[in-house]
């Protein structure tokens, strides 16, 4: 049995869900080991002084996106001393590593890999990293994320190492709860207080008005919503009998629960694909899903999901392709184009309401595209295995 030690970006604290999956669930002969977390709760001050970014002078910004990556990446040069570890193999989680070992990365998007930051401050240090003997394979994301690294770097010193590795989630074994009467449209967003910017950023705001339009247009249907709230938010909720608001962070038997017994997953997040929409997908529910960044790799419009097209006012991408959150005109645009979103969800979700068979079918579609297709466990483990074969052979 050979050994995958998974390096996570914050040492001591928990690792993201996705990784859960890969520790469980990894290729047949190597062991994923990680680090138990110190710290049980999910808090990033970087994090939320990005947030706060977002209402500061341009200057402030642009010096520290260019610091970022500085700090970021100059902290794994002067750590590459403590990457020896009893392993054959290290996983860098979206961060380039400096050791003698072999190492192979994965990463969202280009920009991942010095902190979210500038990417072109470290691009001369990132491009040596990744064209070490020592670094075996570079695994984006998705297509949308090679092209995001491709557009930041001169790549040829690398660029056959570079493989993409979706991601993938366990299969379910459940039956589906069926409700007496009406539908439940579901939301899932962040249940963490310090990410209370994401709710905005995964569309809960306009969640929230398409289902009150909904609810006066079709009787018996509710709104369940797993996610942190803005106080406003919570208030306003509090008096809709048929919305139900889970702010606390839910175990995986009551988040199976929620799931199978939800009929319609309505996402219309402004961020890339994230496990959320993989989850929906494996309990056989229709996902409704803006279609930016890498979303329509694993949604099909019509058949593996429900797509909407994103607005062309709203500046999704930056000069490399990659998310342009932090941009303060992003999310002015995304507000002022709420009403326009609204409306393009009250349109699709009323389609999947009113056409069982289509809710279905849909529905069936997304469970096996992540049960045997592109983003199962199968094809992940066979595409990985073959990475940790290659990378740990002598």
């Amino acid at each position: 049995m050979k050994k995958v030690y998974l390096k996570t970006r914050f040492q001591g604290l928990p690792y993201h869900s996705l990784y859960e999956e890969i520790i469980q669930y990894p290729p047949k002969g190597y062991e994923i080991i990680v680090e138990k977390p110190r710290i049980t709760k999910k808090v990033h001050p970087a994090y939320l002084f990005d947030r706060e970014l977002l209402s500061k002078p341009l200057l402030v910004k642009d010096l520290w996106y260019n610091v970022k990556p500085l700090l970021y990446v100059g902290t794994q040069k002067l750590m590459s001393a403590k990457h020896q570890h009893d392993c054959d193999l290290i996983y860098a989680s979206q961060q380039v590593i400096f050791t003698k070992k072999p190492w192979v990365v994965d990463f969202e998007f280009a920009d991942a890999l010095t902190g979210y930051g500038n990417i072109k401050v470290c691009r001369r240090v990132i491009q040596k990293a990744l064209a070490s003997r020592f670094c075996k394979k570079i695994m984006p994301w998705s297509e949308w994320a090679k092209r995001t690294l491709f557009s930041s770097l001169e790549s040829s010193a690398f660029k056959e190492k570079v493989e993409t590795v979706h991601l993938a989630v366990r299969q379910k074994h459940f039956s589906r709860r069926r409700r007496k009467n009406g539908l439940r449209l579901l939301f899932v967003g962040s249940a963490n207080p310090s990410n209370i910017f994401n709710f905005e950023l995964k569309g809960g705001y306009e969640v929230l008005e398409a289902f009150s339009r909904l609810s006066k247009k079709y009787q018996g249907i509710e709104l369940a919503v797993r996610s942190y709230v803005p106080p406003d938010v919570w208030r306003k909720c509090s008096d809709c009998k048929n919305i139900k608001v889970i702010k606390s962070i839910l175990t995986r038997e009551e988040l199976a629960n929620l799931y199978t017994s939800s009929d319609i997953f309505i996402f219309p997040s402004h961020a890339n694909l994230g496990m959320a929409i993989l989850d929906a997908m494996s309990y056989e529910l229709p996902v409704i899903a803006l279609g930016v960044y890498d979303v329509p790799e694993a949604i099909t419009d019509m058949k593996t999901g429900v797509l909407i097209k994103p607005s062309k006012q709203v500046p999704y991408y930056t000069w490399n392709g990659g998310h342009n959150y932090l941009d303060k005109r992003f999310l002015t645009e995304v507000r002022r184009t709420r009403p326009w979103l609204i409306d393009q969800l009250v349109e699709k979700t009323s389609l999947l309401i009113e056409d069982g068979s289509l809710r279905r079918n849909i529905a069936r579609e997304a469970r096996y595209e992540v049960e045997q297709g592109t983003f199962s466990i199968r094809q992940r483990n066979q595409k990985l295995a073959q990475i940790f074969g290659e990378a740990t052979r002598i």
